[in-house]
């Protein structure tokens, strides 16, 4: 560079020098509009000697000769000459080699002298100065359209190199001193054409090349180039407004930028705003890679700052206390200051130095602050599934949610994008009922909390509650939830229970009586929300179990399973029901007195039995000459009609157990005459206790337990064949299979290869018999194909039952002629849960068993896995 400046200034003392002797201005080549005789008019031929006639020739000679000729041909010479010394000087470098090469600038002492200042003059002014001058250009029009060449032939070369570059710094810093490089010489012409003119002119021809010139430039920004401004201006901007480039970090591992670092940052995104302005790359291109960069940061900076942080505002609990103002939570309220006083800043800062016709206004300000507020949104609608099952632990999720949900179309969004989550994450197969009725409890206290009116809830619940309907064991994980004890809350049974029910239940604010949820007295009073169905009802508490309940189709639902389960725990070896009682107490609260009154009466007989019992047995005790052996005989009392349906298994009991219910029996009717007992032998229970050679054993077993092992202690009847024992005690094969496997397993009985069952006396016969079956297996090849006992019909099933399932399959038919011609199991099960009004309490085994039957009837077939009527 040093060499070409020295030989640049040689080069003009030499042609200086030469000047002063010779004329050299007369003898350069001039434009092609100067006159000359040597050539032809326009549309002539060129030279020989017919070129022109000697009457041509002679007119040419008379033109040049006249007065008015000459003054015309003067003045044309002169405006060419002028052109010539004009355009020579603000010529650009007709080539380059290497980055910010393109010469060095001529000295003031070259531009100011006379003969320059009047050439310009006279190219700028020729129509003053010359106005007989025929051919006239602008000099502005011509150095702008010299720059375009140069720009294309040099400059973009230049810049294709620079994107070459590995470091995306590089690549930016390069072309950027190649461009200021070329814009100084651009504008150093320009500048001595400007010199001439007057102030006001000479701005606007400044501003109309620098807006052409930014034009040409900002158009030639290749792909390279954006991306290495896009890395730089980024990395800048997110080092001033401290965020990270990479993905949200674990909590606590941020590390916040220092404010040195912050300060440093800031200087040098200034610098490169400005430095891009000059050189014309902070158009439009720019504008909008900016705006990109600053809406990709506002996201970046909310999913790294607030995602996963929902704990509960305590200011603003203080705040809605005291105020019914509306509030901001403290996220919403920390999003609004980093966007007033960093995210604007820097967008203030970078868009004024980009001209006047750009600014930011307060307007744009609030809109940001909105945009944020509902990226605020979208993140914790994203996360609301979450916030759900981490309530209450995540209140303040929902407090944000609260305050930015707030138009009908994020209402939308919200639950569309909820009601995609849970058949997604929680309405599968892989999900338990107890974990779906957990997330559920714990959704409609979200809700609760982020809309009162409940019709998010409502939009949200309902795929919830169809599938809830579908899965066998929903009621009865709620009626045993409400009957767990206070104590297993954090106990165990938390795993298999729902317990949460037993707190609910005691919150008398989780309840309200219909004369609460009217508003006509409401001082509070506000209308229900635009987006409310026509049936829309407000309540004004959570009442989780209410709402589970309603879950179920009907309340009539859930008391005939809360019957059931209550007459299980009656039934059972439990002392005290003082739990059932108090959740039968709060029951009737909510569904009415006539509603439980089956269960009342229940409880009465359970507590009259136990008194009744004692009557019974103290007038047994004065009889002593009717008893044969020891009264050990205890009985429960059961009112027929306010009990669930139980069935009846019949079977033969031992002697002495018949004799002692023939007693209980007569002293029965002799303190209720009005009243006889029918007694449900495979209800009860009995005390076994067996001598065996090496061992004693004491169990309490089922009464059909107890009867078919007392068959094996008669005299000579050690084993039992399968059918024999059944044709001596004409138990259902299911009763005589269970009992006979229950003894097998407490290593009572063996069974044989033949279906007979035999006693162990010892155990180690067992041991020795189950290696030498073990051996057998091994070498024989056979397998034993013994068939198994054929399933028989039970013979026990009540006329009620009968009716009922005739019923069903009305309902059934009903469904297959006038729904759909065929149904799957699953569809079916689900509709008669729907349809019937008390209920339909069967399992999914239980009425594939039925509708087996129907097929074997004649009345069903099954065709591709659907069940349907067999057409007569």
């Amino acid at each position: 560079m040093m060499t070409a400046t020295a030989d640049t200034k040689w080069n003009a003392r030499r042609r200086r020098a030469i000047q002063s002797v010779f004329q050299t201005d007369v003898s350069q080549p001039t434009p092609y509009s100067t006159p000359s005789l040597h050539f032809p008019e326009k549309g002539q031929p060129f030279g020989g000697p017919l070129s022109q006639t000697p009457q041509k020739v002679a007119e040419s000679l008379f033109s040049l000769a006249s007065p008015e000729g000459n003054k015309h041909a003067a003045q044309q010479t002169r405006f060419d000459r002028s052109w010539h010394v004009v355009t020579s000087r603000i010529a650009l470098p007709p080539s380059v080699s290497a980055e910010d090469s393109f010469g060095a600038l001529p000295g003031s002492q070259d531009v100011d002298d006379v003969a320059f200042r009047d050439a310009l003059r006279d190219v700028l002014e020729a129509s003053v100065r010359l106005p007989l001058a025929a051919h006239t250009e602008d000099i502005l029009a011509w150095h702008t359209q010299q720059v375009r060449l140069h720009f294309v032939s040099h400059v973009l070369p230049l810049l294709a190199v620079c994107d070459g570059y590995a470091d995306q710094t590089q690549v930016l810093l390069g072309s950027i001193r190649t461009l200021e490089a070329a814009h100084r010489q651009y504008v150093f012409g320009l500048s001595l054409i400007l010199r001439a003119m007057k102030e006001e002119d000479a701005e606007r021809a400044l501003m109309i090349f620098r807006r052409d010139l930014h034009a040409i430039v900002g158009n030639s920004m290749s792909g390279g180039l954006v991306d290495a401004l896009k890395s730089v201006l980024g990395h800048l901007m997110r080092t001033v407004l401290d965020v990270d480039a990479e993905g949200r970090p674990s909590k606590g591992e941020r590390k916040a930028a220092s404010p040195e670092e912050i300060e440093k940052a800031r200087k040098e995104l200034h610098e490169l705003v400005d430095s891009l302005f000059k050189v014309g790359f902070a158009g439009e291109r720019f504008q909008i890679l900016f705006a990109e960069l600053l809406d990709s940061i506002m996201i970046t900076y909310i999913r790294q700052t607030y995602a996963g942080v929902w704990e509960p505002n305590k200011d603003m609990m203080a705040g809605a206390r005291s105020s019914r103002l509306r509030i901001q939570p403290h996220c919403v309220r920390e999003l609004t200051d980093w966007i007033e006083n960093k995210y604007a800043r820097l967008a203030v800062e970078v868009v004024s130095r980009l001209g006047s016709h750009v600014e930011v206004s307060w307007t744009d300000l609030g809109k940001w602050k909105e945009i944020a507020v509902g990226r605020l949104a979208a993140l914790r609608i994203d996360e609301l599934f979450d916030i759900v099952i981490n309530w209450p632990e995540s209140e303040g999720g929902v407090d944000d949610l609260r305050y930015a949900v707030t138009t009908p179309q994020r209402r939308l969004q919200l639950t569309d994008a909820f009601s995609a989550t849970l058949q997604r994450r929680l309405l599968h197969a892989g999900r338990s009922t107890l974990d779906i009725l957990r997330t559920y409890i714990s959704m409609i206290r979200t809700f609760h909390k982020l809309d009162h009116s409940r019709v998010l809830l409502d939009r949200v619940a309902y795929s919830l509650q169809l599938y809830l309907c579908t899965r066998e064991d929903t009621v009865r994980i709620i009626v045993t939830g409400l009957l767990a004890n206070r104590e297993e809350v954090n106990s165990e049974a938390r795993k298999t229970k729902l317990v949460e029910l037993v707190e609910l239940l005691q919150q008398d604010s989780d309840y309200r009586s219909e004369r609460q949820d009217e508003e006509w007295d409401d001082l509070e009073w506000i209308p229900a929300p635009v987006d409310a169905g026509s049936n829309y009802k407000r309540r004004k508490s959570e009442d989780v179990i209410g709402t589970l309940i309603s879950a179920l189709g009907s309340p009539e639902v859930f008391i005939k399973e809360f019957q059931h389960i209550m007459s299980e725990r009656l039934l059972s070896e439990q002392t005290g029901f003082q739990q059932e009682v108090g959740v039968l107490d709060l029951l009737k609260k909510r569904f009415g007195e006539s509603s439980l009154q089956a269960c009342d009466v229940m409880i009465r007989d359970i507590q009259d039995s136990i008194r009744l019992d004692g009557v019974i047995h103290r007038g047994a005790v004065n009889h002593p000459e009717k008893l044969k052996q020891d009264w050990t005989i205890h009985a429960r009392i059961l009112s027929r009609l306010y009990w669930p349906e139980v069935g009846e298994e019949r079977f033969n009991l031992p002697s002495s157990v018949t004799e002692m219910q023939k007693m209980y029996e007569r002293i029965f009717e002799l303190v209720k005459p009005s009243r006889k007992i029918k007694w449900l032998n495979h209800m009860g229970q009995a005390t076994v206790e067996l001598e065996l050679e090496d061992r004693t054993i004491s169990e309490k077993v089922r009464t059909y337990e107890a009867t078919v092992i007392n068959a094996f202690s008669e005299e000579n009847a050690s084993s039992w064949a399968f059918d024999d024992l059944w044709m001596k005690l004409e138990m259902d094969e299911d009763l005589l299979t269970a009992a006979l496997e229950f003894w097998v397993k407490k290593h009572v009985l063996r069974r044989l290869p033949d279906n007979t069952y035999v006693v162990i006396e010892r155990l180690s016969d067992a041991d020795q018999s189950s290696s030498a079956q073990a051996a057998q297996s091994s070498n024989v090849a056979v397998v034993d194909t013994h068939p198994a006992t054929p399933r028989k019909v039970k013979p026990g099933m009540s006329e009620k039952e009968k009716e009922k399932r005739q019923v069903y399959w009305q309902f059934i038919v009903g469904m297959l002629t006038n729904s759909s011609p065929t149904m799957p199991l699953g569809q079916i099960s689900m509709m008669m849960k729907m349809l019937i009004a008390d209920g339909f309490p069967w399992s999914n085994e239980e009425l594939q068993e039925f509708l087996g039957e129907k097929i074997a009837d004649g009345e069903l077939e099954i065709v591709g896995g659907k069940y349907k009527l067999v057409k007569k």
